[in-house]
């Protein structure tokens, strides 16, 4: 899971956000888009977000409602409804969705329910501007989207960008996108023009550190609502006069624009603004939202003990549970597993852990496969992965393992030592996501053993009855400082 990352930038704007405030300007001249990303399948703040959409659009004549991608994968009651995301996509529609674009999640239920999901959405424009897609989806997207904006002669043009890199290769099918790179960012502005829209937006699935690119390349795009990185943004940034917006994930809060125009010949933007507004206690529930969302929270099996966290157990603790409840469960002499594929939380709470806890580590359905694996064979797999970072990220550890050891040398190029043995070839147990996706000689050739990853944690978690971290190891990436100045 991408770490959480605060941005410091006019924290006031953080404070709870009352619609009681005299508007700066005339209504009928602005446009209010009230941006979401990142949802990953969190009910809970749906009603807060109701009440605020309705406040909006009974105050102001133009409001757009739009979602950055990333709606499904996080929360059991929507992974495991007996129609996958279904909630989200009844929640999503009775809001009023006007455009969406996706994210690198929004693929893992398959294809076919990702287009369920559009289909849900009738009134919802889909935008994806950097993907060619298959076809199961022909028809479900649009490369660009124009809203005019009711009486006046200004429209709204939308663009969807995402990265879909992290996608399972498996659920790629016919699908084949590419990474903005400092020419196609050169070129975003053209598409607008071509439209002959006055207000251009991007939502934008790329993450932090691309969209500083695009505005870097790309001046003049008036908003940029960001997704991703779970980046949060209090007051946006302004730059090369393009306005940028993330507002972290889980719904915890929703960005807010404001952009005034002028309907005068010829028409022109007179300013923008953003606010990250949090979804809390100040903001009432809506109550026919709240009943929907009660609807699909009240499955007792989540509740379920299966253990007991003796206290704050950390993401690496857990990674390496999920690797010794695999192993066990099949039998194989180590195991490895992939940094991303434990999800939702950077720790456990101390307490109770429960089915629930297990679901939202693990929501993909993951099954086990094993491998026959040489040392350079393992070795090789960890060392591509950590060569290969985002430029968000440098260099990190993305594989947990159990039954051995790994060291790395980062340095000008990364060397690997483990405890593995020459000469033995080892079978190798992980997630079937980790088997398709990262580059190894037995590549998508995993033995299939048709354990669940998330039984094999529920019975050891059962087994063990109490999680503790252990005591400190050897640090597993050590910083070469030989060149350092």
């Amino acid at each position: 899971m991408i770490p959480l990352r605060i941005v410091l930038a006019s924290l006031a704007c953080l404070y709870p956000f009352s619609l009681a405030q005299e508007p700066k300007s005339d209504p009928d001249k602005t446009l209010i888009i009230i941006s979401t990303s990142d949802i990953h399948g969190n009910l809970d703040n749906f009603p807060r977000l109701a009440t605020l959409v309705k406040q909006y659009r009974a105050k102001y004549p133009h409001v757009l409602l739009v979602d950055s991608g990333d709606y499904f994968i996080g929360n059991p009651y929507v992974d495991d409804c007996e129609k996958r995301g279904e909630p989200l996509t009844i929640l999503m529609n009775k809001l009023g969705y006007d455009v969406v674009t996706i994210g690198n999640h929004d693929l893992d239920y398959g294809q076919e329910a990702l287009r369920d999901h559009i289909k849900g959405m009738p009134s919802t424009k889909f935008v994806i501007t950097n993907a060619s897609l298959s076809p199961t989806l022909e028809n479900c997207f649009s490369p660009y989207v124009s809203i005019p904006i009711k009486g006046t002669s200004i429209s709204v043009g939308v663009i969807g960008l995402a990265d879909l890199q992290t996608t399972d290769v498996r659920r790629m099918t016919g699908i084949s996108w590419k990474l903005p790179d400092e020419e196609d960012y050169k070129g975003i502005t053209d598409r607008f023009r071509l439209h002959h829209n006055t207000i251009n937006v991007i939502l934008s699935h790329l993450g932090y550190g691309n969209d500083l690119k695009m505005m870097k390349y790309s001046p003049n795009i008036d908003v940029i609502l960001g997704g991703h990185t779970h980046v949060m943004l209090p007051s946006g940034h302004l730059r090369t006069g393009t306005l940028l917006s993330h507002t972290g994930h889980s719904l915890s809060h929703v960005g807010v624009t404001e952009i005034i125009f002028s309907t005068e010949h010829p028409v022109s933007i007179l300013s923008k603004s953003t606010r990250a507004v949090s979804l809390n206690e100040e903001i009432p529930d809506d109550p026919e939202v709240k009943e929907i969302v009660r609807r699909f929270s009240g499955n007792p099996l989540f509740n379920q003990q299966v253990g007991v966290a003796g206290e704050e157990i950390t993401h690496v603790t857990i990674g390496t549970l999920f690797c010794k409840a695999i192993q066990q469960a099949s039998h194989s002499d180590i195991a490895i597993y992939n940094r991303g594929g434990v999800r939702s939380k950077n720790h456990l709470n101390k307490g109770p852990v429960t089915i629930r806890d297990i679901y939202e580590l693990e929501p993909f359905r993951e099954k086990i496969v094993t491998c026959s694996m040489s040392k350079a064979d393992i070795e090789q797999l960890i060392l591509s992965k950590f060569m290969s970072p985002t430029d968000d990220e440098g260099g990190v550890l993305e594989v947990y393992c159990s039954g051995f050891s790994y060291q790395i040398m980062d340095g000008v190029t990364p060397s690997i030592t483990s405890t593995l043995k020459n000469g033995v070839i080892y079978t190798v147990a992980m997630g079937d996501y980790l088997c398709s996706n990262f580059i190894f000689p037995q590549r998508g050739n995993g033995k299939p053993t048709g354990i669940d990853v998330r039984k094999a944690l529920i019975d050891y978690l059962k087994q063990i009855k109490e999680l503790l971290n252990p005591p400190p190891s050897k640090l597993p990436i050590i910083k070469d400082t030989t060149f350092a100045l």
